[in-house]
This record gives C-alpha cells, structure tokens and sequence, in this order.
C-alpha cells in the first residue's frame, strides 16, 4: 500500500523521512511504501505557483494519479491535513480521477474551517519570511522552536532550512487566506476509516481542537494523541507516529 503524505506550512516531503525509515521494510504483506508530495510554494516545489486550498488539491491529486497507486492512503500534517480533506473528498465524489484512498491520517491538522489562529500572531507572521538573512534566520529558529518541545540537532536543522527556502508568497498566502478558507460545508462527513493524531502539548491544533473541529468530518476516526509533543509530530515523534500508522493500515 501506498502512504502520500502531505507537509506542514514551511515545511517539506523530507520531514517525513523518520517515518518512512520508522515504518521498517515496505515489502511483503502489509508493508507500506511512503511517498511526500512537496505542496506548492514549498520544498521541492517551492516555485511552482498555485496557493489556494483548491489548486493545492489539485496538485495533490496530479501526483497521485502520476503514481498510479492500486491501493493508497493519504496523511497530511497540519496545512497538509486541510488540503488532504479537500482530496479525500473529490475522489470519494469522482470530481479528481483519483479511486477513493483506503484510508485517512490528519496529523496536528488544520481542519476544513477557517484554522484557528490568534489575529496578532498571524499578521506577525505574515512576512517572516521577508527582510534580511539574519532576521529570516531568526524566525525560522522561533518558528521552529516555538512548535516543537525536543528536537535532535538534525531534526531542528531540517525544519530550519526547509522554513528558509519556502516561496514567501506562498507562506503569506496561507496565513492570510489559505486558512482561512472555509471548506466544512464542501467537505462534509468523510465515509473512510480515519486516524487523527495530535499531540498533547499543542497549543491551536491539539486535542481539544482536532476533537472540536475535525473529528465531525471524520465519523469513522479514532483519535490519538501523542504524549511529550506539540505541533512537529513527524520529526518531533516519528517512532508513535509509524507505529500508529502501521496500525491503523493493518486494521483495513
């Protein structure tokens, strides 16, 4: 089976490394192969155009179909989480080309509704990535710090770096649009098995929020949450999150 998961806002396909190394062999029964699919504006993708929750999904969904999976499942971290439900959503309706995925995993996740976000810290942010190297350095230390408890040196710098080369248009588009789209209406109750992980020191995106507005869009998920991390939960705990994974795609 097929794993594409999408990354986080500043973030990239490569933080999800951990986990494909953590899923332990992709051969033989059960095995899964995880394939990331950098978002645009980000990682490998950092010029390509295309910002909105809309034409992001169709990105995705471009992918996937490139890689003509026979069985697949879909994760997506935080902004990747409301772009995966947009995708989930198209193939159920046959609007994308895409077979339904088997299954659903959200990881700290910004929900279909408009993501919730402090108005001052979002208008701070907003040009983090502009100025000069120092100060983008620094924000990139703050942004990175500020959503993770402990990282190892490499996580941290990986985190850091791909912050850095993200597309400053397309980190100020989500915060100023992107989540703030409102899909809840269009999105709607998910018929597929779901996994939804949050972790237990996340401030916007934790528990209460994944239970309050993203578990009614998934009435077939089961929610963990990961003990000891807030919001960078694939680089953060990569070992809970492939166990979990592993799991959930074994009950299919």
């Amino acid at each position: 089976m097929t794993l594409f998961c999408l990354p986080c806002l500043g973030g990239s396909a490569r933080q999800w490394r951990a986990v494909a190394e953590a899923l332990g062999p992709s051969d033989g029964p059960g095995g899964i192969v995880l394939q990331g699919i950098d978002l645009p504006g980000f990682g490998e993708a950092a010029a390509v155009p295309g910002y909105t929750v809309a034409e992001m999904a169709a990105h995705v969904a471009r992918r996937i179909a490139a890689a003509a999976p026979r069985r697949w499942l879909l994760a997506g971290h935080s902004m990747g989480a409301k772009v995966a439900a947009v995708v989930a959503r198209r193939a159920l309706d046959g609007a994308s080309g895409l077979p339904p995925p088997a299954g659903l995993v959200t990881l700290a996740g910004s929900p279909p509704s408009p993501e919730p976000m402090a108005e001052d810290r979002r208008a701070e942010m907003t040009g983090w990535l502009e100025g000069d190297a120092a100060t983008r350095d620094r924000h990139a230390r703050d942004f990175v710090a500020a959503n993770a408890l402990i990282l190892p040196d490499a996580a941290r710098a990986l985190a850091e770096a791909e912050m850095l080369r993200a597309s400053p248009a397309a980190w100020r588009a989500w915060l100023q649009s992107g989540s703030r789209e409102d899909w809840s209406d269009r999105v709607g109750q998910l018929p597929l098995p779901a996994l939804v992980l949050a972790g237990a020191e996340d401030g916007d995106l934790g528990p209460a929020a994944q239970r309050r507005l993203m578990l009614p869009h998934l009435p077939g998920a089961r929610l963990e949450v990961i003990p000891g991390a807030r919001h960078l939960l694939p680089i953060e705990a990569p070992a809970a999150v492939a166990r979990l994974i592993r799991d959930f795609a074994a009950g299919l």
